[in-house]
């Protein structure tokens, strides 16, 4: 699937963004840090249950603390999910933004709030003041987070029937 592959070429900023070392991310999906490390770096490829269990985790931290996780929205969209939604200089400069931006969340030199916050005006500038809120579907709750889960599903069943005929 190419969220899969999407996913794991964008893995770094993504949890960047969320403010968690590898370690950290890998416990929550039941990994060890090495085997984030291999992932991002390419050295693994990312599977299906990977990919599934990282979209939960992150979908949870954003139904848990919406405030603090905007940018990670927007970037799950931009990078992931839709990204024939942007224009090659929308990604490019909004890509650029984010890795400028999200390395501080990490290393705790500002909240994931405050990054967030602003990156959404930069992202706004960059998009159209609104744009970014609508595709989204923020404050949709749980149903529009998931839609990705929704989609592998469909793609896998597809696929089996096509292996069946």
């Amino acid at each position: 699937m190419e969220e899969i592959i999407r996913m794991q070429k964008n893995l770094l900023l993504i949890r960047r963004t969320v403010g968690w070392t590898a370690e950290e991310f890998g416990e929550k999906i039941g990994v060890t840090r090495q085997t984030i490390n291999n992932i991002e770096s390419g050295r693994s490829k990312l599977t299906k249950t990977q990919y599934i269990a990282m979209r939960s985790i992150l979908d949870a931290e954003m139904v848990q603390k919406p405030e603090d996780t905007e940018m990670l929205k927007v970037l799950l969209d931009v990078l992931v999910d839709h990204p024939d939604n942007y224009n090659d200089g929308q990604r490019s400069e909004l890509l650029a933004k984010a890795n400028m931006m999200a390395p501080s969340i990490l290393a705790g030199t500002t909240t994931r709030a405050d990054v967030s916050k602003e990156w959404i005006k930069a992202a706004d500038a960059v998009v159209g003041a609104g744009v970014l809120m609508r595709p989204l579907g923020i404050g949709a709750g749980i149903a529009a987070v998931n839609v990705w889960l929704a989609k592998l599903i469909t793609d896998g069943k597809k696929k089996s029937k096509k292996d069946k005929e």
